[in-house]
This record gives structure tokens, sequence and C-alpha cells, in this order.
């Protein structure tokens, strides 16, 4: 096992597998087996399809956090040079090194947010398997509303008509309806469009709709799960998280001239992708019985966490039925025949 830095990017590495952070920005860009060159993290933003306040940093790719907000920061923050989802996602990252080859350590300060970001990544020594513990902390003198959002993203060729997620959602609403998510609910996997009421099935869209549909996470589970499995590629990526943590999934889908560009498969403390005070204005606060946003006390710290695995599955994989995490192994239960893949050792520092 290895960590060593390239440029402005971290490798790690192990027997298995390999991960890359980008220090501008501090994204994930790379995660793959060795004996499967596929990234699904290959997703990244050019300069110009960045929001005009964020071009002066670092662009949106692979895995980033939206961390002290999620979406567009209001107009007088926008004025005072705020960027949209949070400015940690576009600053730069300090690494730093540690005893332990299996580690990486990184922090950065972002002062516009008032807050300070202390991530560690711990790959598994024979297992594609990575946890990653964040550390926020309210480096201000007055507490503050915050969301934290984990935003992984996939592209080709990872991506394409027939790759398929799965994850414990249950009811939730459309970017679109943000406004109003109680009066038009949507319950996983799925939707009907607006125009024509044409119901299509979230995991797998076949159908162009651009769009942003936020889900809460099955309420009677410890643990909120996602995955994202490629038959071609046979290439599986997930993530695990506790759900008090992370109550909402939020998958995020791009068509460009009938083709799926990107789909984030993102997970956080929020389903609403609005600066604070509309969320206030709207009175929502809680959407489903869940938060919307979080507090952070003046100079107190918060822990968040979750796991990242990529698997290979046999020949004639049926499909991802459900992620389980009992007794610190991860495991993945096949749609049809319930057979059990053991994944790694895993083990949260706090999930109760």
């Amino acid at each position: 096992m290895t960590a060593y830095i390239i440029h402005n990017s971290i490798q790690l590495q192990n027997s298995i597998a390999m991960l890359q952070v980008d220090l501008h920005g501090g994204a994930i860009t790379d995660f793959h087996l060795l004996s499967n060159p596929v990234n699904p993290l290959s997703f990244r933003f050019t300069k110009d399809q960045m929001p005009a306040q964020n071009k002066a940093g670092a662009v949106y790719q692979g895995h980033f956090i939206c961390a002290g907000r999620w979406g567009e920061a209001s107009p007088g923050e926008i004025k005072a040079g705020m960027p949209n989802h949070g400015q940690p996602a576009n600053i730069n990252w300090q690494n730093y090194e540690t005893n332990n080859p299996r580690v990486i350590t990184m922090d950065t300060t972002a002062p516009l947010e008032g807050l300070h970001v202390f991530r560690k990544i711990e790959m598994n020594a024979n297992e594609a398997v990575c946890h990653v513990s964040e550390i926020i902390t309210n480096i201000k003198t007055l507490g503050r509303l915050y969301q934290m959002v984990q935003h992984p993203t996939i592209g080709a060729p990872f991506l394409d008509k027939e790759t398929v997620i799965q994850c414990n959602a249950t009811e939730g609403f459309s970017y679109m309806h943000a406004n109003d998510p109680l009066s038009n609910t949507v319950h996983w996997p799925t939707i009907a469009l607006p125009e024509n009421e044409e119901a299509f099935d979230l995991r797998q869209p076949q159908q162009p709709f651009n769009s942003v549909f936020s889900f809460i996470v099955n309420p009677q589970d410890e643990f909120g799960w996602l995955t994202a499995y490629n038959p071609e590629q046979n290439l599986i990526m997930g993530y695990i998280w506790p759900r008090k943590q992370y109550p909402w999934i939020n998958l995020w889908q791009h068509f460009e001239q009938g083709h799926l560009q990107y789909r984030g498969l993102e997970f956080g403390n929020t389903g609403l992708h609005q600066p604070f005070q509309q969320i206030i204005a709207n009175n929502h606060l809680q959407v489903f019985g869940q938060p919307t946003v979080s507090w952070i006390d003046a100079g107190e710290k918060v822990l968040r966490e979750y796991g990242n695995f990529l698997f290979q599955p046999p020949q004639g994989f049926l499909g991802v039925e459900k992620l389980l995490l009992e007794n610190n192994e991860l495991i993945l239960v096949e749609m049809q025949t319930a057979k059990q893949f053991k994944i790694g050792n895993f083990l949260f520092n706090q999930h109760d």
C-alpha cells in the first residue's frame, strides 16, 4: 500500500485499487480497480460550465463535497463572493503526511463559510473499500445553519444507458417542485414526467429529462446506501453511511442531445437545493419529517462519515438488492437470488 503526491493530486493504492484526490477543490477524482481501469468518477466540468461566481476556483469533478450549503448562495452572499455549493469545493486543500500508508489526511479552511473541514480517507489493506470521515468545525464566534452534501457524480464510460442505480430511498420530490414538495410527492423508483405523466424508472432512466430528485432514506434503516452497476463493465461502485448523519438521497441526471451525460449519486443532510433565506421563507426547515438544514454552534465540531467501495461481481450477476452492514462486514445482496457477497471489513466511528 502506498500514498504519494503527483503534481496537485494525492494517490492511495493497495494491491486491489487506486484512489486519487485533487487538492484544488478537494474532490476524489478517480477510484478504480487495478484489474479494471474504468473510473466511475470521471465527471468533470470545464471552467465555462461553472457558475459565474465559481469560475476563479476549482471546477466540479468526481466526488466533491458541498460544505456550508448545497446549491446557490443568496444574492447578498453571491455579491460578497460566496460560490455555489459551498467554498470548500472551490478552494485549495492541504495534505498532511501520515505514518500510515493506508491513510490520507487533508483539510481546508473556508473563511467565507466560517468553516474548517478535516478529512481522513482510509483504504482497507486488501479490499477496494474506503472509509471517509470529515470533521466540520465552525471557526466563527456565531452559530449558523449549514448543509453538508456528498456529491459523487458518475460519467462515461461507466455511465451509459445500461447503468442501474439502486438505493434505499422512499418518498421524495423533483427539484422543480422544491417550493411545494409535500404537494408533489413521488416515491422511489418510479417518477411521472410533468408534461405528459409518462412514468419512468429512476434506476435506469431512458427518457431525456434533466432534474434533481430528492428522497429521504428509509426511516426504518440505520444506514443509507447507494450503488451504481454497469453490467457491460461488470463493475459496481457503492456508498454506505449512517442515516442519522445523512438522511437524504439526491439524484441528479443530465441529458444532452438525448444521451445521459451525468448522474449525481448525492447524499446529505438536506434535500433542498436552495438558499437558506428561501428555505426559511417557505417554512421548510423540515420536509417529510426530516431536517433540511443543520445547526453548528460557534466552535462546535461535527463528525460525518461514509464508506465507498468497488466490486466486480461474477458473470451473470442479476443486480443489487441491498447493502447490509453486519458485524462490521459490508455485504452486498443480489437481486432475486438473495445471494450475499462480502465486500470487506468496515467500521463507522459514530452511527448510533
